[in-house]
């Protein structure tokens, strides 16, 4: 696959200072050479979390968070590295220069790079059109009958497709996309009568406002346009196809905007569709999120889980919106997912109770959600099921399905003897049937979701201060590569760090090339750096650096020799094998005489 090379690695590092970059999204307080706050990772009261700008690294000592500039992005804006890369080299200005894996890697590469490119630029035009276009004067009439003024809209880069076969392609093929990419990016289809190379197309979205639906990283994948009239034939909502970009099933509405407030509240809501989630995130209510279409898939919901414990689901009042409730259900908790229903007015849904009631009416149903379970006892009750012996039969098989999905043993017994209480039903009679009612079509949660973040590497007091000695000061990471430590993690654990340090050798010196070291570790080893307290300097580095791996390393040369004395003692080697050892014991003679030198 292709990869960010080093080179821009290096570059977006040594460009990106890692002071400015933690305050950007948080207030620090210097403390000596280093900076500090309330950690981002973990609640407390007093500040553990620590920012090093002469190791470029943060550490909390408290979570035990800790890594470079990339680590600290890939960790508070759960992203992946080549995204937090990627991200930091926008802000720096810095184009990325991506190594491919091959021909097939450098082909698929090239086809995302200019279906992304199409999506960009389209965009732009669609709202250009909304903006300017005479033709779409309807269009923004119904947005602002709808609340959405130019800021909003441009916010959000709302757009409008007039109502033409071509002009889309027009467009786009004069800004010299190919006839292949223009029907590759879905955005127009090619007429059954012809085949894609006769140029001839008709335009997927014609008379619609539209929708740009983006990834979590805030790029352009697909749209979602609505028709303007109100009794028209055709579809309401007609969304992009599957494209290698694009699947319906694996994006979130509105995730760019949102994840960061979706992280702090640990709780989503989950509204139905475009509009319901831009009134309720320009309203305020900014951890907001809508799937694409009226149920969560299990790939939606596990994308969820990565940002929240809970969620609301505040779909319309309707019956489509209770039977959208219901199919959302089983993906959600089979993702450990807390979910919660708001009840909404009768005949509303998010965008017209914030328009007729204000904000505070849509926080208020939201904050008054109940459990689901909770939700759908008191719904049947209300219904009179209960006056039924078959038809409470039938409701408890449909709930008994959704209890089944609940991992946790405790949650799930206390809302079975809840469902068993409040529809008088017999806790044993309930629990058998449970797996018999499970709802078909959803498979239990795989093992492929997220892992738990490995400890940091446990390092010894004298090896924190190699590490630390090797990191600062060349003549010592020069002195310890001469002397075995480019073995240290035969000696111990921790060692593992210091290999990786002294193996860098004098690349470290180079301007950026810290932050492309610390990208390179392996997670566990990175926080372990993050911990190394720099601040403390010594006159003496490289004497102190001999006392400590003599003291580390010795006792394993000794013992290393001892083993191969008596080897060599026993007789039972061939003569090569004799040499062999001979040689061994000679080399670790000397290098326990070069350490007390």
């Amino acid at each position: 696959m292709p990869r960010i090379s080093e080179e821009t690695i290096r570059r977006v590092a040594d460009a990106t200072d890692i002071v400015e970059l933690v305050g950007s999204y948080f207030p620090l307080k210097r403390a000596g050479s280093a900076w500090k706050a309330l950690c981002p990772f973990h609640n407390e009261k007093t500040p553990s979390f620590q920012v090093t700008p002469a190791r470029q690294s943060f550490h909390c000592f408290g979570c035990g968070a800790g890594g470079g500039v990339f680590r600290f992005v890939m960790d508070y804006e759960h992203i992946p590295f080549t995204e937090a890369v990627r991200r930091l080299a926008s802000k720096s200005g810095i184009p990325v220069i991506e190594e491919a894996g091959g021909s097939h890697d450098d082909r698929a590469h090239e086809i995302r790079r200019r279906l992304l490119a199409i999506h960009a630029r389209a965009s732009e035009w669609f709202h250009e059109n909304l903006m300017k276009s005479p033709e779409a004067d309807e269009a923004r009439q119904y947005l602002k009958s709808r609340g959405i003024s130019s800021p909003v809209a441009k916010s959000w880069q709302i757009g409008f497709a007039p109502d033409s076969w071509d002009a889309l392609t027009d467009f786009l093929k004069a800004q010299k996309f190919t006839n292949q990419e223009i029907v590759q990016s879905g955005l127009v289809s090619s007429k059954e009568d012809s085949d894609s190379s006769s140029g001839r197309f008709y335009a997927r979205f014609r008379g619609r406002v539209m929708f740009p639906i983006r990834n979590d990283f805030g790029e352009v994948i697909a749209f979602s346009g609505r028709v303007l009239e109100a009794e028209a034939k055709t579809a309401k909502y007609v969304n992009s196809p599957e494209t290698p970009l694009f699947n319906k099933g694996r994006v979130l509405y509105g995730l760019d905007k949102s994840k960061r407030a979706l992280i702090d509240a640990k709780e989503a809501i989950v509204c139905e569709g475009q509009l319901d989630t831009i009134s309720a995130f320009e309203a305020g209510v900014k951890n907001v999120i809508a799937p694409q279409g009226t149920a969560f898939t299990h790939d939606q919901a596990r994308l969820l889980s990565r940002f929240v414990e809970s969620v609301v689901l505040c779909f319309d009042s309707d019956k489509a919106g209770q039977e959208a409730t219901s199919r959302s259900l089983p993906a959600l908790l089979e993702c450990g997912l807390t979910v919660k229903v708001a009840r909404l007015p009768a005949g509303s849904d998010p965008d017209s109770l914030i328009r007729s009631e204000g904000p505070e009416a849509f926080r208020a149903a939201t904050a008054s959600a109940k459990d689901f379970f909770d939700h759908a006892i008191d719904r049947t009750i209300e219904a009179g099921v209960l006056s039924d012996p078959a038809k409470t039969a039938a409701a408890t098989r449909k709930l008994g399905g959704f209890v089944e999905l609940i991992s946790d043993p405790v949650t799930r017994d206390l809302v079975i003897g809840k469902i068993c209480s409040r529809f008088g039903v017999n806790h044993e009679a309930f629990k058998a049937q449970l797996r018999r009612s499970k709802p078909k079509g959803f498979a239990q949660q795989d093992s492929s979701g997220e892992k738990d973040v490995e400890p940091p590497l446990p390092l010894s007091e004298g090896m924190k201060v190699l590490c630390r000695h090797a990191l600062m000061d060349p003549e010592s990471r020069s002195w310890l590569a001469e002397n075995g430590a480019l073995r240290a993690g035969e000696i111990e654990e921790g060692g593992l760090l210091l290999q990786h340090i002294v193996a860098c050798g004098a690349k470290l010196e180079e301007p950026g090339q810290l932050g492309v070291f610390v990208a390179s570790l392996p997670s566990k080893l990175e926080r372990a750096l993050a911990s190394l307290d720099t601040g403390r300097t010594q006159d003496e580095l490289l004497q102190t650096t001999q006392e400590w791996w003599l003291a580390i390393a010795a006792p394993s040369i000794r013992s290393k020799l001892q083993a191969a004395i008596l080897r060599l003692r026993s007789g039972n080697s061939d003569p090569s094998s004799q040499r062999a050892l001979r040689e061994e014991i000679q080399a670790l003679t000397d290098q326990l005489k070069a350490f007390v030198k």
